[in-house]
C-alpha cells in the first residue's frame, strides 16, 4: 500500500506574496469562497491520514491541532512529514497564509501512516483510522472528515472494518480514486480503500473540468474535483504544483469540512455522513451525459450550482475560452490604469446576472 502518487510539476521556494492571500485555481473553481462569507471551516476537524504534515509550515502551523505516527506499527507522537505528500494534501484542505485551502479555518489532525518513501501497511492505516475516530481535542473536538489519498490494488478486511466503524461514528471518509486510469470509462481500474462503498471516491479533473487521463474509472467513483496542476504547501516552508487524484480528494475533504461547519453553526450539531454524501452528489455538475458515469461519478463538485466554468481571456482579443471551448466577446477586454476592463453585457453573460441601465444611463441596477 502506498500514496496515490502525485506527479510533482514544480516546486517554489516562496509564493508571490500579495496584499491578500492567493486562492489557488482548484479552490476557486469549486467556488469555495462563496461559502467563506458564512464559514471558513471553523468547528470542523479533518484527519489527514498520509505521510504526516509539516506542522512548521507558516501556512499550516495555525491549523494543525494534533497528530500521531503509526509508521513503526505502534503509536508515536512525532508526525512530521518527511515526504511532502501529506503536507501538500493538508494545504489543499486548510492552508491559511500566503495561499488558502478549501476550508482555511478547519483544523487538521496529522496521522502519519506512510514513511518518507510514501510506503506503508494497510494495517497501520487501520490503526491510524482507529486512533483518529477515538481522538478528542482539548475542547472536546472530534474528527468529522478523514482524507485518504492512498491506496493499493487489494482489499484489506481490517482496514475495511475500521472504515465502517468510523462511518458509524459519524465520520465521512474521502478517498483518492487512484492514478492508474487510461482515460477510457469502459475499462475499470480499482484501488482500495476508494472502492469500498462506505467511502467517497474522488476522481480528478483539470482546471478546465476535463477528466484527467490518469484518473481511475469504475462503478464506485462518486464525484470529481480538481487534481491537475494543483498548487499547495510543501516541505521546508515551500510550495509545489502537483497532479493526481491525491489532490482531488482533499478538495472534497475541504468542501465536506465547510458543510460540517455550516451545519453546526446553523443547527448546533453535526450532520450525518449520509446527508453530506447526498449533498455532495446533489451539488455535482454533470460533465458529460446527465447522471452517473464511471469517470467522474455524479460530476464535478462546486458550491456554485452554475459553476465548474474556467474562463481564459486576453486583452485586445474578442476570442476567449470556457473550459477549453472557443467563445467570443462583444467587446475585447482592455487595460486602463493597470486594471482589466470588460463590457458589462459580457460580464452579465459570464455570471448570469441581470442588469438594468436607466434611459439616462446614470444608474445601473444589478441582480445576482
Amino acid at each position: 500500500m502506498k500514496i496515490i502518487k502525485s506527479e510533482i510539476i514544480k516546486t517554489y521556494e516562496a509564493w508571490n506574496r500579495r496584499e491578500t492571500p492567493c486562492i489557488p485555481p482548484g479552490v476557486a473553481l469549486m467556488a469555495a469562497q462563496k461559502m467563506w462569507r458564512d464559514t471558513k471551516g471553523e468547528h470542523s476537524v479533518v484527519a489527514v491520514i498520509d505521510t504526516g504534515i509539516d506542522y512548521k509550515h507558516p501556512d499550516l502551523a495555525g491549523n494543525v491541532i494534533d497528530g500521531a505516527s503509526f509508521v513503526n506499527n505502534v503509536m508515536e507522537k512525532e508526525y512530521l512529514d518527511e515526504n511532502g505528500h501529506g503536507t501538500h494534501v493538508a494545504g489543499v484542505i486548510a492552508a491559511n497564509g500566503a495561499i488558502l485551502g478549501t476550508a482555511p479555518d478547519a483544523k487538521l489532525l496529522a496521522v502519519k501512516v506512510l514513511d518518507s518513501n510514501g510506503q506503508g501497511k494497510f494495517s497501520n492505516v487501520a490503526r491510524g483510522i482507529s486512533w483518529a475516530r477515538k481522538w478528542r481535542g482539548a475542547n472536546g473536538e472530534k474528527v468529522n472528515v478523514i482524507n485518504l489519498s492512498l491506496g493499493g490494488p487489494t482489499s484489506h478486511p481490517g482496514l475495511h472494518n475500521e472504515i465502517k466503524k468510523a462511518l458509524n461514528d459519524n465520520i465521512i471518509i474521502i478517498c483518492a480514486a487512484g492514478n492508474a486510469g487510461d482515460g477510457n470509462s469502459v475499462t475499470d481500474e480499482i484501488s482500495y480503500p476508494a472502492f469500498y462503498s462506505e467511502c467517497i471516491a474522488v476522481g480528478a479533473v483539470d482546471n478546465n473540468t476535463q477528466s484527467a487521463n490518469f484518473s481511475n474509472s469504475n462503478s464506485h467513483i462518486n464525484i470529481a474535483a480538481p487534481g491537475v496542476d494543483t498548487y499547495s504547501t510543501y516541505l521546508g516552508n515551500t510550495y509545489a504544483k502537483l497532479s493526481g487524484t491525491s489532490l482531488a480528494s482533499p478538495h472534497i475533504s475541504g468542501a465536506a469540512a465547510l458543510i460540517y461547519s455550516h451545519f453546526f453553526k446553523r443547527f448546533g450539531h453535526y450532520p450525518f455522513p449520509q446527508y453530506v454524501r447526498e449533498l455532495l452528489d446533489f451539488m455535482a455538475i454533470d460533465l458529460g451525459n446527465i447522471g452517473f458515469d464511471y469517470l467522474t461519478g455524479y460530476g464535478f463538485f462546486s458550491f456554485n450550482i452554475d459553476g465548474g466554468k474556467a474562463y481564459r481571456l486576453k486583452t485586445g482579443q474578442n476570442k476567449y475560452y470556457v473550459n477549453g471551448a472557443e467563445k467570443y466577446l462583444k467587446l475585447s477586454p482592455f487595460l486602463k490604469d493597470g486594471q482589466v476592463c470588460l463590457n458589462l453585457n459580457d460580464i452579465a453573460d459570464f455570471t448570469n446576472m441581470v442588469h438594468y441601465i436607466t434611459p439616462e444611463q446614470s444608474e445601473i441596477s444589478i441582480w445576482l
